[in-house]
């Protein structure tokens, strides 16, 4: 046998041999008599033997034949539970599904979100990191990450889910000591800074805009961490100028631990679902990032909101 049967040839001989009719098989699959007669022609010669003893009225196996059809009715049905399987992996919400997300974002929106997800689909098991690193999905078999700014892979999907900026905050304390910024440049050499080194992100620079202008920044970072929470801890604790997402800090705006200072520059930060195959091949992967969406559209903040808070410029 020089190359594998063709699955066509297999599936019309098993049909014929069940039936001991070739007519009869030709009307089951709907295709004319001289087809299934080629069909199996086509078999025999590819490997090697006879698989009927033919007569003027009748056929019957021979004893390859006998071994074919055994071979091929499991070979068959073995298709068929690999194409339901593969039907039920992009119809039905079960197994196990693999996501990272960095800490911060994982903590405060994914965490919520996956448990009320599983209230409406117990069959969906979630499998979660938290990691401020880089994360490859391939390697480290995610089927998932949730990617906040930074660059995506040319090689992965990326699905844009919510609008997202970081802006410059700093603490009451620090601004009556050090005074306000005036423009994005005094960061450089005049004001203290905190950086982050969040999923590998080189902190070495800030790149912020303002009505289409764009300016790149190398902050003056006596602090760096590769933590976003215990870099806004170090920021309310009066420690320097930290540039953070807004989702993150809203809190501390609102209840007046931390001020925003140069309000007109910001940084573009969009929150991504970054994969390697389409969500039409995986219900579980298209479930998920298909109610996160909506999800994040009505948590994340769109806008700063600070209370007044009574700090002299100096």
């Amino acid at each position: 046998m020089d190359k594998l049967p063709a699955l066509e040839d297999i599936k019309v001989f098993v049909t014929a041999a069940r039936l001991m009719s070739f007519a009869r098989a030709a009307d089951q699959l709907q295709v004319s008599p001289a087809y299934i007669s080629k069909r199996i022609k086509l078999l025999e010669k590819n490997v090697n033997v006879a698989l009927f003893f033919r007569s003027a009225r009748a056929i019957s196996l021979t004893p390859e034949g006998e071994i074919v059809l055994r071979t091929g009715e499991q070979l068959l049905q073995g298709i068929e539970t690999m194409t339901g399987e593969l039907r039920a992996s992009r119809e039905e919400i079960r197994g196990v599904l693999r996501i990272s997300c960095s800490t911060g974002f994982g903590s405060e929106y994914l965490n919520p979100f996956i448990l009320s997800l599983r209230a409406h689909y117990p069959l969906l098991d979630i499998d979660l990191t938290l990691a401020d690193r880089a994360v490859d999905i391939i390697s480290e078999n995610m089927d998932l990450d949730i990617c906040i700014g930074g660059a995506i892979p040319e090689q992965y999907i990326a699905r844009h889910l919510g609008e997202n900026i970081r802006i410059f905050c700093a603490a009451p304390a620090y601004l009556e000591l050090h005074g306000w910024p005036e423009h994005p440049r005094e960061l450089e050499q005049q004001h203290t800074c905190i950086t982050i080194r969040e999923r590998n992100q080189a902190p070495a620079s800030w790149k912020v805009s303002r009505a289409g202008e764009v300016l790149t920044v190398s902050p003056n970072s006596r602090l760096s961490v590769n933590n976003g929470d215990v870099a806004k801890q170090w920021c309310v604790n009066g420690e320097g100028i930290l540039l953070r997402s807004l989702w993150s800090v809203q809190h501390e705006l609102e209840q007046g631990q931390l001020v925003q200072v140069l309000p007109e520059w910001q940084q573009m930060a969009d929150v991504y679902a970054v994969y390697s195959r389409s969500i039409k091949n995986s219900a579980n992967l298209r479930v998920f990032i298909e109610n996160l969406e909506p999800y994040l559209a009505q948590r994340l903040p769109r806008q700063a909101q600070t209370e007044s808070i009574k700090v002299n410029k100096k």
